[in-house]
């Protein structure tokens, strides 16, 4: 305290010394922020510009100020002092100072001075000492301070040495000063420095054992290309290049870092003792090596044995890295190194990274997830589909690579991954050029022997195959050509292993041969695939014939095998006459749309065909009707005509009534080109559908089954419940009949419980009767006087076969009823999709308007609610489509004036909301074509909704809607102000 007093008078003059503008120049260079960092650079460094003439005394101030900044840890500190620092020295030194109180010598001085550590620091003090040491140099090489006079030779041995000195004791910053040595051979190229320079480096790089490091590699690499005149020590790599190809082992070895003797035995390679999950910049110097210069070859420049890029990744990285007995930690650098390959390496040296142990051991991290490497893999796995979506000619390598022979045919299920799927959807056409052939070698060759085991990996490439061409067929790009070819080796290639048998030991013979299962599912793919290709304009007409007329040539070739399908000659002629027909469309002019359509209905009919079915062949024959009178007899009378729109109408509803979408697809497709020639009989077809019952009996009569017992009950049933219908109390509001439809699911689920007890009693009460005295838990059982002889015996066999068959016969008929009830939906369902198409096509057409009816009454009658919906939103459809010039020309009032009076009679019966509005917009849409033909009407009209009230208040029978007569009132509204405007 007292000494504090003695000197406090001295101590109050001194701030008055102090710069406080300098003081916090300095504190922001050690500033984590770039900003505050590089203004502060600039302030500094302005002080020291050649027109500033700083003192001898600024300048050793300030570089011992920067070299001790360099020594610490605070904040950004060795990051800012060295930019000042370089760009301080650059100044300084720019131009030659007469002074000889700073010189180049000295700054060296400084820097070793500054950075020198005692020994008696503490660990992490001399931790910094070495990282300043490690800044300085940067920094002293960056200015080029040392290569503007060979007078400053011996300064850049001074400076080399103790880099080295550095690199070699501490083998925890090696990397660090090499990668300072290794661009300081950058930095001599471009100040174009002597070669002594380089040679002086590569000296003391092998003086201190360093030669054979990562590090040592990427030096020597470096001054190998940019110094091709240099003089390389002796004895250190064949043809003084570490890419020689008989260094490759050696390579393997100093690249991972293992523990392995120099040269001729002299020392030991320094390993670098801590692991860093980085990876080293010696990989990045080697491999750009191999992008700078590639042959076919693989040799460059300045040698003449030089390694390939694949040699060079099989021994080192694959047999290096990648071998099982790897530690996980080159394995991580592994992963590291197949990344940065994926991400920056061109094409053609991308390409060939997917090396056996590489893929072995990226299968084996993916598949589980708690192993070590698992999210490396994962990572590795999302490198290589983001190298595809970035250039989708990459997934030709990806799939070879990872499906082919370094890699798994079933890549995916055993990974659990969907990596290769993803892959191939982002493939482009020249990429998929090889993907396909690749994958109809692997179905022919699954990589296994096991039939089971084959059948799973065909299945999961016929998933592929189906997902490039959906992918192909919804892509939009101008390569529409290259796709179609890609598409139709698709198709070709399930046509091959769907229809034919090839003969064993046959050279592109399958093994394991398919079996029958397995060509089933490549039957469905063909199916799948021409439900998607058929969505796309471009493709539906050309590619499901192209299909068929693969399977017929390829029948009669036999490229592929023997044809499974049995045909005999009456089947045959069917077929040949429908390619005949086919042949003609592809040369007819006229109607591209008609053209193409008949085309599809020809191609999916004889696919049909293929697949055996029964009804197809009769169907070839309408069709071979309608396209005789369609196109060859255009100038023929309009019956003729009309009979063809009709078969074809009956044709299409067969494809329609198929569980399957790309039926309805199809039926859909075609119907569309023809709707507006569809005749009256043709609308009442599908009409018939509509009003059909959604039962056993209603499927009987669709599809003219034979009667069977139990119909009449269905009937009357039906009969009953429209009764009951009839009869039911107003709804007085859109929740009670939500209510009500509730209430009437329960009731059938009761009844249907209820049903189900009454059949297990009548099932116990017979088996009983069969078994008389002779049940297993009566209590006389084990009597002896109850045994049965063998004519017993057999009467309770007997009558017990009797039971059980009954039993069966009852469970069998109550589900064909459950199946019959969901195909009708499924038909009615196609149904609807068909006359929305044609309301869309055709909403004009006066035939159109006799759809309104069994719409109202299918949205009333339908006991499935999604059939009641959908068919309110077709006569919705309608209703908005048909208005204005859209709305039909009458020739005869009659007929629109009863459809009115029926509209009004169905707006009386109770239904669910929809049925309500769809009365009110069906009798607003034919009155608005009645004052559209004749204003005078309006007064019929008005007496009509006058008869339908007088209904509502005298008939208990009449449900009328309130809605029904609002909007009612609306329309007049409106129509009064236009017809008096």
């Amino acid at each position: 305290m007292g000494q504090h007093q003695a000197g406090g008078r001295k101590r109050r003059r001194e701030p008055l010394n102090v710069d406080t503008k300098q003081v916090e120049i300095y504190e922001d260079l050690a500033s984590e922020k770039d900003e505050i960092r590089l203004k502060a650079a600039q302030a500094l460094v302005s002080q020291f510009t050649p027109d500033k003439n700083a003192t001898d005394e600024q300048v050793q101030k300030a570089l011992q100020r920067l070299f001790r900044g360099l020594c610490s840890s605070r904040k950004a500190a060795r990051v800012g002092f060295s930019i000042a620092l370089t760009e301080i020295l650059n100044q300084v030194f720019s131009n030659p100072r007469e002074s000889t109180e700073i010189n180049i010598p000295r700054v060296v001085r400084f820097w070793e001075a500054q950075s020198s550590s005692s020994g008696s620091e503490s660990g992490q003090e001399q931790r910094d000492h070495h990282f300043g040491r490690l800044f300085g140099a940067e920094a002293i090489i960056k200015s080029s301070i040392l290569f503007k006079s060979k007078d400053t030779f011996d300064e850049w041995t001074k400076v080399l040495d103790l880099v080295f000195d550095l690199a070699k004791k501490k083998p925890w910053i090696r990397e660090e000063c090499g990668w300072i040595i290794y661009r300081c051979v950058y930095e001599l190229a471009s100040q174009k420095a002597d070669e002594e320079y380089v040679e002086a480096a590569l000296e003391r790089l092998c003086s201190n054992e360093l030669a054979r490091t990562p590090e040592g590699v990427s030096i020597w690499l470096a001054a190998k290309d940019l110094f091709p005149k240099t003089k390389y020590p002796s004895k250190v790599w064949k043809h003084d290049d570490p890419l020689d190809a008989k260094e490759r082992n050696q390579l393997a070895k100093v690249m991972k870092e293992s523990s392995t003797s120099e040269s001729d035995g002299e020392g030991k390679q320094q390993p670098s003792a801590v692991w860093n999950s980085k990876l080293h910049f010696a990989w990045d110097a080697v491999i750009s090596r191999f992008g700078e210069a590639p042959t076919k070859e693989g040799k460059s420049k300045g040698s003449t044995s030089r390694l390939s890029f694949i040699d060079f990744w099989t021994e080192v990285v694959d047999n290096g890295l990648f071998a099982a007995s790897s530690s996980e930690e080159r394995k991580f650098w592994g992963f590291l190194l197949f990344n940065k390959a994926i991400n920056d390496s061109p094409l053609s040296l991308a390409s060939l990274v997917f090396t056996k142990n590489l893929v072995r051991c990226l299968t084996n991290q993916l598949a589980v997830e708690d192993r070590y490497l698992h999210r490396m893999a994962v990572k590795a796995a999302k490198t290589i589909q983001a190298r595809v979506s970035k250039e989708p000619e990459f997934a030709a390598a990806s799939v070879i690579g990872l499906m082919g022979s370094a890699g798994a045919v079933n890549f995916d299920q055993v990974t659990k991954t969907k990596t290769v799927e993803k892959i191939v959807v982002e493939a482009n056409p020249d990429a998929l050029k090889q993907i396909v052939p690749l994958l109809e070698k692997l179905i022919a060759s699954p990589g296994t022997t096991d039939s089971k085991a084959a059948a799973s990996n065909r299945q999961f490439i016929a998933g592929l195959l189906l997902a490039i061409l959906r992918s192909r067929a919804s892509a939009n790009d101008e390569t529409q050509g290259s796709s179609q070819s890609v598409l139709e080796h698709i198709l070709y290639t399930f046509v091959r292993f769907a229809y034919f048998v090839e003969k064993e030991g046959g050279q592109a013979a399958a093994q394991p041969a398919l079996t029958e299962q397995t060509q089933e599912v490549f039957r469905n793919r063909i199916n799948s695939c021409l439900n998607s290709l058929i969505a796309n304009q471009k493709y539906a007409a050309d590619l499901p014939y192209a299909v068929v007329r693969k399977i017929r040539d390829a029948a009669k070739s036999e490229e592929y095998g023997k044809f499974i399908i049995a045909m005999d000659d009456t089947l045959q002629d069917s077929v040949k006459t429908a390619f005949k027909s086919l042949k003609k469309l592809s040369s007819t002019k006229g109607d591209t749309a008609d053209v193409d359509a008949f085309k599809l209905l020809y191609s999916m009919t004889i696919l049909q065909v293929y697949n055996g079915d029964a009804d197809a062949v009769s169907m070839l024959d309408e069709l071979d009707f309608c396209f005789s009178k369609i196109f060859s007899d255009k100038k023929s009378k309009k019956e003729e005509t009309t009979d063809a729109s009709d078969a074809l109408v009956e044709i299409l509803l067969s494809f329609a009534s198929k569980q399957s979408q790309l039926f309805r697809r199809m039926s859909e497709q075609v119907f569309g080109a023809f709707a507006d020639k569809v005749s009256e009989n043709g609308l009442d077809s599908l009409v018939s559908i509509l009003e059909a019952k959604e039962s056993l009996a209603g499927q009987q009569e669709m599809f003219d089954q034979d009667d069977e017992e139990g119909e009449g009950e269905d009937e009357d049933e039906d009969e009953d419940m429209m009764d009951v219908d009839s009869d039911v109390e107003v709804v007085s509001s859109p929740s009670d009949a939500e209510d009500n439809s509730e209430e009437e699911e329960e009731e059938e689920e009761e009844e249907e419980e209820e049903g189900n007890a009454d059949e297990e009693a009548i099932f116990e009460a017979k088996l009983a009767e069969a078994l008389g005295n002779h049940r297993a838990d009566d209590n006389d059982s084990g009597s002896d006087d109850d045994d049965m002889n063998d004519d017993e015996m057999e009467q309770v066999d007997h009558q017990l076969a009797k039971v059980f068959q009954a039993r069966r016969d009852a469970l069998s008929k109550k589900q064909d009823k459950k199946d019959a009830k969901e195909n009708m939906v499924n038909f009615k369902n196609r149904v609807l999709d068909l006359l929305e198409i044609y309301v869309k096509k055709c909403p004009s057409k006066l035939l159109a308007l006799d759809l309104l009816l069994p719409l109202l009454r299918l949205t009333r009658k339908s006991s499935v609610k999604q059939i009641s919906t959908k068919a309110n939103a077709v006569l919705r459809e309608y209703t908005r489509l048909c208005k204005g010039s859209a709305l039909p020309k009458l020739e005869d009032q009659e007929p629109v004036w009863e459809l009115l009076k029926s509209i009004h009679a169905e707006a009386a019966h109770s239904g669910p909301p929809a049925h309500a509005s769809g009365c009110s917009q069906a009798s607003l849409l034919v009155v608005k074509v009645l004052v559209a033909h004749d204003k005078e009407t309006i007064s019929g009209v008005v007496d009509v909704y006058a008869e339908t009230r007088k209904q509502q208040f005298l008939s208990k029978k009449c449900h009328v809607q309130p809605s029904f007569f609002t909007e009612w009132n609306n329309w007049c509204v409106s129509a009064s102000k236009a017809m008096k405007n």
